[in-house]
């Protein structure tokens, strides 16, 4: 009888022994499969979500940057009391300033480096359900002085976060940008003709959502303010000017002197102090969340760490008593064998070879454990599972969190094959040394 034959007898003869072995031996090796698949999945989404937050801060840093010295003053907005009916035929959402009573004399405040007039009107559509009358929302129309010295020295005042084609730049006439947004709603896109208050307008680039310029919200056609007067009617009017200091220092000195030049409450007006608090509480909010990621992934490896290492010294001891206890039991067949000229080699083997075979069985059923339950397994073990391993979902605006899903590749099933039968062989060396070296005699004595 050949070595494989005898080393697998022995694992079917002790039917119970051998079930209980590879209950523990296969626990242990999806243990040591799972932890590291969990770890590179959680790696992967955590380095995901710090990508997404090291970019805005990255945003946030530059808005600091660029609106420094930037001063938003406007008229005091007024809810409509009116009907429906009364948006569609006119009334003004962001109400209207006369350019030349507040230009001229804001540019000559003192450290006022910069005035740029911008107009915003929304506009609607009559609509009628049941019989009643109500406005529709359509867009809103933006006109942007499109002059060199404006846009190279201040390019906050043009849409940013063009996705697709160009921005508009000085001198442009019969061009628009479109929010994609209102592109996807008109079923256009760049290089495309369309009519906008009655005039065609060839589009050269659409504007993504949510990242930073001017107010990055909106629904917005974006053209020269020239055209969007004359098309709204609004010649000489604006809804409000964009302030630039010679210095941030200057900022609040700026703000108290508009203050003092128009009736209280009349002006509502944006100064760069409240930006930077709002941005430097996103910055601040996403950096900790940085570190927190850092800190619970260093935590989740250690504890990954400490599991591999003690599955792996579970694993070699049961395999190593187990054999050790095969071998005492069958001494007298092992003295059988060496009296009708077994080898010592070929006792050494026939153990090894029933470690192996053990471990090897173990495995299996372990990475089959790991590739069913992989996730289950990975989220009773890892602390803090689901607060970094999240995949960022943007519905509507409102983030949502999903418990990472753990794949187990080829990689780690063939590195659970091999760990499977490298344990079965070292754990089984000893004992199956020590069998291959006992005297004939001295094992015929053994009761």
């Amino acid at each position: 009888m050949g070595i494989f034959n005898r080393a697998t007898q022995n694992i079917v003869r002790k039917k119970r022994r051998t079930v209980l072995v590879l209950v523990v031996l296969s626990i242990s090796f999806a243990l040591m499969i799972t932890l590291p698949a969990s770890i590179s999945a959680n790696q992967h989404v955590a380095q995901s979500i710090m990508d997404i937050q090291v970019s805005v801060v990255e945003e946030f840093s530059a808005r600091l940057n660029v609106v420094a010295t930037e001063i938003d003053c406007q008229l005091v907005f007024i809810p409509s009391f009116g009907s429906d009916k009364d948006l569609v035929e006119g009334y003004q959402r962001y109400p209207l300033m006369n350019l030349t009573d507040y230009y001229d004399k804001i540019c000559l405040v003192p450290n006022v480096e910069k005035v740029v007039p911008v107009l915003r009107e929304t506009k609607w559509a009559p609509g009628k359900e049941y019989g009643e009358e109500y406005a529709v929302y359509l867009y809103d129309v933006y006109g942007i002085p499109l002059e060199a010295d404006i846009l190279n020295k201040y390019p906050s005042v043009l849409p940013s976060n063009i996705t697709v084609g160009r921005n508009l730049v000085a001198g442009d006439r019969g061009v628009v940008v479109l929010d994609e947004i209102v592109a996807g709603n008109w079923s256009v896109g760049v290089g495309d003709t369309v009519k906008v208050l009655g005039q065609d307008f060839t589009v050269v680039g659409i504007k993504g959502y949510g990242k930073l310029g001017l107010d990055s919200s909106a629904i917005g056609v974006f053209m020269s303010i020239e055209e969007a007067q004359r098309l709204t009617n609004n010649l000489g009017k604006i809804s409000f000017l964009q302030i630039f200091a010679n210095d941030a220092e200057n900022a609040e000195s700026i703000e108290t002197t508009i203050k003092s030049l128009y009736p209280l409450y009349s002006l509502d007006i944006t100064t760069a102090a409240w930006v930077r608090r709002d941005s430097q509480q996103v910055i601040d909010v996403n950096s900790a969340g940085i570190e927190d990621i850092q800190e619970n992934m260093g935590q989740i490896q250690n504890n990954a760490t400490m599991g591999m290492v003690l599955a792996f010294v579970v694993q070699g001891a049961v395999i190593f008593v187990i054999m050790t206890y095969s071998v005492r039991e069958r001494t007298k067949e092992i003295g059988t064998l060496k009296a009708m000229g077994a080898s010592n080699a070929n006792i050494l083997g026939q153990f090894v070879l029933e470690g192996a075979i053990l471990s090897l069985m173990a495995g299996l059923i372990g990475i089959t454990i790991s590739i069913v339950g992989a996730s289950t397994l990975g989220h009773l073990l890892l602390p803090n599972f689901n607060v970094v391993g999240i995949d960022l979902i943007f519905s509507e605006g409102v983030m949502v969190s999903q418990p990472v899903a753990v794949g187990i590749s080829p990689q780690f099933v063939l590195a659970g094959l091999g760990v499977a039968v490298l344990l079965g062989v070292v754990g089984s060396l000893y004992p199956a040394w020590r069998a291959a070296v006992t005297k004939p005699s001295e094992a015929m004595k053994y009761t």
